[in-house]
């Protein structure tokens, strides 16, 4: 057989190869002072109903010192003496997100198809794997979407199962409510809908070896940076309600003003970088306290009443509001005072977290940098 035909009849046997290929899941977790979660995280990917054969667990840390790296051992290793899924743990000596995720991406055996994105304090129901992957087949072979490539699908993040205390209550009603986050990963949905935030991602190999991984410069956001390049390669991104994940959210004061500060701060290099995901939603509280400021110095009355009043009882009023129908709706009389205030300091921290980007370089953040 000349040369010529037997390359091509090895590259056609290879292409056959990768179409028949049997879907192999490796799951990412980055994990950095996880002792209080990660043992149900890891249970929780160890229970899958998946083929344990057909699932790789990749935990990177970030340099754990307070228990975590022990216990992650102690699974691998039960895992292992129990037909489970294999658990490899990686070393990630940059520490943070987007390092953790490459290095993983590196070192994938050449066997898997599909990258899950989850973290060390989240935590998903036993048939997730297999509900995701279901879905994601489905959406190939949907008529209705034709010829766009499927880059990854996203799933819903319900409320946290963990006793949470007063304050975490709070702003596990605030992370949903339309005045803050609700519109982003914390969104509450049903179906299937196409999306360029999708969270906890199911993500086709293919597609992100093609963009080249995840930017290193984005300590956060990291995920939005990503799919923003995958949409430009004319990769489609979804978010189904076929499974769902629970994660560990803030339950203190001190940790919530730091988390919007810390959104607030990587979302301005987010949008340095990619201006077209801006909304004017997030730089409403800059817009509404200039105008409050312009309407200080001015000697416009509106119903006998300085001008300046109006603003601040109107977003007064609105919090009110949403505190009263929050604590309705969920039975909690507490979030009548709790949400508006939760939703203050989210907005003032993430405004000043806006600016800061714009003043300062990236640096080291404690808050979960995984």
């Amino acid at each position: 057989m000349p040369l010529g035909e037997a390359i091509l009849t090895v590259s056609r046997l290879s292409v056959v190869t990768i179409e028949m290929a049997e879907p192999f899941v490796a799951t990412v977790v980055p994990t950095y002072q996880e002792v209080e979660h990660i043992d149900r995280c890891i249970r929780s990917l160890m229970m899958q109903t998946w083929p344990s054969s057909n699932h790789l667990i990749h935990v990177v840390d970030g340099g754990s010192d307070d228990g975590t790296l022990e216990i992650i051992k102690t699974l691998a290793n039960e895992s292992k003496e129990n037909g489970g899924p294999e658990i490899k743990l990686i070393d990630n000596p940059e520490r943070f997100v987007a390092d953790a995720r490459n290095l993983s991406l590196s070192q994938l055996p050449d066997e898997v198809t599909h990258v899950l994105e989850m973290i060390g304090h989240a935590w998903v129901p036993p048939t997730h794997i297999e509900d995701r992957m279901r879905d994601f087949e489905e959406l190939k072979k949907d008529a209705q979407i034709g010829s766009q490539k499927i880059g990854g699908v996203g799933t819903l993040v319900r409320e946290s199962d963990q006793p949470l205390g007063t304050v975490g209550r709070w702003i596990e009603s605030v992370l949903q409510n339309p005045l803050a986050s609700g519109r982003g990963q914390f969104a509450q949905f049903s179906g299937r809908e196409q999306t360029t935030i999708p969270p906890f991602t199911l993500y086709n190999r293919i597609a992100l070896e093609e963009v080249g991984g995840w930017d290193t410069d984005f300590i956060t956001t990291q995920d939005s940076e990503l799919n923003m390049r995958l949409v430009k390669n004319g990769w489609s991104l979804w978010r189904s309600d076929a499974s769902y994940c629970r994660m560990a959210k803030r339950t203190s004061i001190i940790g919530w003003i730091r988390f919007g500060h810390r959104y607030g701060f990587w979302r301005t290099k987010h949008l340095l970088k990619t201006p077209q995901r801006a909304s004017i939603l997030e730089f409403m509280p800059w817009i509404g306290l200039i105008s409050t400021l312009i309407l200080c110095y001015s000697s416009f009355n509106f119903l006998g009443y300085p001008a300046w009043n109006f603003p601040i009882v109107a977003y007064i009023l609105v919090l009110t509001l949403h505190g009263f129908l929050e604590a309705i709706s969920r039975n909690q009389i507490t979030l009548i005072v709790g949400l508006p205030l939760m939703i203050l300091l989210l907005h003032i921290s993430f405004s000043f977290g806006l600016l800061d980007g714009l003043l300062r370089k990236g640096s080291a953040s404690r808050d979960r940098i995984g």
